[in-house]
């Protein structure tokens, strides 16, 4: 009995190498395609970042109805900010990776120096009616922005509109100005304890002289 051996074309194993590379690919993509979607706090980036550094004087409003009335120079101002794990976005990556809020709030700088840039290009004097645009998508909140965190970098899309002249007031202000914390008031000085004067001592004045009468005389002896 013949035993018949079957060597694999070359064809054939290069087909297997590419099945073999295609479930790896689907197993690892997952891992490298990682994309959190978070709601930040606008006031408490704010707090935590340079944004009244990279403003300035610009006035900034979050939230679309913030536009309206505003006279507008530029319309419909897209931009991207990018937060990485390198050290101020340059040289090594940080030692211990950052969370996403940190991530996010770095894209949220990037983002803003990109929009204050274009403020001043424009000569305008405010950004408002901000509204997160992540791949067109928009997400309107006067107290929240929409972040992407992956694996190594976060992202932040922001689209918004300059304008000239003040900015209309905004019920709950998305750059709050953090007043200095108020000086302590000095206690009242204590009222000093008068101590009532010391009597002086009296002398009593001395009695009057008390006059005893004088015995009576002797009868004179008989003769």
């Amino acid at each position: 009995m013949t035993t018949a051996r079957f060597l694999k074309s070359p064809a054939r194993a290069g087909a297997v190498a590419l099945a073999a590379a295609a479930t790896l690919a689907a197993l690892c993509g997952p891992v490298q395609a990682r994309n959190v979607r978070l709601m930040e706090s606008v006031p408490d980036t704010v707090r935590l970042t340079r944004t009244h550094e990279i403003l300035g004087n610009l006035d900034l409003r979050f939230g679309g109805d913030t536009a309206r009335g505003a006279s507008i120079v530029r319309r419909d101002v897209v931009v991207k900010g990018v937060g990485t794990t390198k050290v101020k976005d340059v040289g090594d990556d940080d030692r211990v990776r950052p969370s996403d809020h940190d991530l996010c709030a770095r894209a949220f700088e990037d983002a803003l120096t990109q929009l204050a840039f274009a403020a001043r290009g424009a000569r305008a004097s405010a950004i408002v009616g901000v509204v997160s645009n992540y791949e067109g998508v928009v997400f309107d909140d006067p107290t929240h922005f929409e972040c992407h965190a992956g694996a190594l970098k976060a992202a932040v899309t922001l689209r918004a509109q300059l304008s000239v002249g003040p900015a209309a007031p905004q019920p709950q202000a998305a750059v709050p100005v953090l007043s200095p914390p108020p000086a302590p008031v000095a206690p009242p000085a204590p009222v000093p304890v008068v101590s009532p004067p010391t009597p002086v001592d009296v002398v009593p004045p001395p009695p009057p002289p008390t006059f005893q009468p004088l015995p009576p005389a002797p009868a004179p002896a008989p003769n």
